[in-house]
């Protein structure tokens, strides 16, 4: 049973295109009084395989609620959004966290708030990032998985630089960094990050740690009044600081042509043993560490253990308004939310209490320790200009100024001109 659905899973996942007939309202008790639900997610197919095997638990446990776990990937909140609006749809939606504002309507999702207070979830008081599921003082979804991004490095290779301890502070880490690579003699780069102009390169998280850990923001919400959170000097001093890492050369001015944090350059870099630090989300992590034949760590970025100096991404889960069983759902919920299902599935769970009952792999520590110190992009949310917008604009004018195009004074100037018209509508 459990092959038969991970093949369903990845052929579903495969389809550009996919009409579905309804199975909310469809999802009922057949004559055999067997409540089936059908549950939407839509990470890879490749990815999920500890989440089949949690769902096959349910199902072997539950024979009077049986679950279909459907893979539609990539993600498509407005598929659902127009399935939900017809009265169709799977019962139980996997949504991203940024998504749940789009999807909060009564005709889409199920507000939560009584299923919430008749069966509470355990721990409750411990999610994360509810700030992305309430809103208007209603319960739209419940965080159910969690990510961040970690520092990455060789353990040995600092060691070999005399360094017994990852820096906490953005200063002591770019000296730590330049250290490195000048005890080296330039054979090993302190740093390396995708430094690339494109919107998705990854320099756009390091880039707002830096800024959040020292109370700047690119925009912020005053009031009601959307405007920027950062100075001029401000910014331009950021700017300033990571392009020192290419002026000085620990960081290798190839980086500028990445855009992922995972990109094969950086992991052959971490293999033989030429790059000491990086930083990545735990999926990357583990592909990274599989790739690697040396021993791979992670630990809070620079400011990581300071409440909200780090973001916090994710996944939420919901029910749809038009589901035929929403306490059968909700009670699928409730197990897909304990450490039951994370004892297969290899993410890491929104909340606190349940990430305290894993057993984590050590070289991960980085990210258990991160986590309940970070924070949702939620503060860039509901902006006139969005979230997309502000990465492809940061990661051209920051680019713009490692490349020798720019200076940071005029990048600074630009980045903020376009912001201001931005937030004017």
């Amino acid at each position: 049973m459990k092959t038969q659905r991970y093949l369903s899973a990845v052929a579903a996942s495969v389809l550009a295109i996919v009409v579905f007939s309804g199975c909310s309202s469809g999802a009922a008790e057949d004559e055999d009084g067997v409540v089936r639900l059908t549950f939407r997610q839509f990470d890879p197919a490749d990815q999920v395989e500890g989440l089949v095997e949690a769902v096959d638990s349910w199902n072997a446990d539950h024979p009077d609620i049986q679950v279909d776990l459907e893979t539609v990937t990539p993600n498509n909140p407005q598929q659902f959004a127009r399935e939900a609006n017809s009265g169709s749809g799977p019962d139980v939606i996997h949504m991203a966290l940024a998504d749940v504002a789009f999807l909060a309507q009564p005709r889409v999702l199920l507000p939560l708030d009584d299923l919430m207070s008749s069966e509470p979830l355990d721990g409750a008081d411990q999610l994360l990032a509810t700030e992305m599921t309430v809103i208007d003082d209603t319960t739209w979804g419940v965080p159910w998985t969690a990510d961040t991004m970690a520092l990455v490095y060789r353990p040995d290779v600092l060691a070999d630089a005399g360094i017994d301890a990852t820096p906490e502070t953005w200063e002591d880490f770019q000296q730590v960094a330049e250290d490195i690579t000048t005890g080296s003699d330039g054979a090993v780069s302190g740093f390396c990050f995708a430094a690339g102009a494109q919107q998705p390169a990854a320099q756009w998280f390091a880039i707002n740690y830096y800024l959040w850990n020292h109370d700047q923001y690119l925009i912020e919400n005053e009031g009601g009044q959307w405007q920027a959170g950062v100075s001029e000097d401000e910014l331009a001093a950021a700017i300033d600081y990571f392009d020192a890492f290419f002026e000085s050369g620990t960081t290798p001015a190839s980086m500028q042509a990445l855009t992922d944090y995972a990109d094969p350059a950086i992991a052959t870099a971490l293999q033989d043993g030429t790059c000491a630090m990086t930083y990545m989300p735990p999926a990357a992590f583990r592909t990274v560490e599989e790739q690697v034949d040396a021993e791979l760590a992670t630990a809070p970025m620079p400011g990581g253990l300071v409440d909200g100096s780090t973001h916090l991404g994710g996944r939420a889960l919901g029910i749809n308004a038009n589901s035929a069983h929403p306490e059968e759902a909700w009670a699928f919920i409730e197990y897909l939310m304990s450490s039951d299902t994370f004892a297969t599935y290899s993410q890491y769970p929104a909340s606190a209490q349940t990430l305290t009952e894993l057993d984590v792999d050590p070289a991960e520590q980085g990210f258990v320790d991160q986590l309940p110190h970070s924070v949702p992009f939620a503060k860039y949310i509901g902006a006139p200009i969005t979230t997309a917008s502000l990465q492809e604009l940061v990661n051209q004018q920051f680019s713009a100024v490692y490349s020798g195009q720019s200076d940071s004074e005029t990048a600074a100037r630009a980045i903020l001109d376009t912001i201001e018209q931005g937030l004017q509508g």
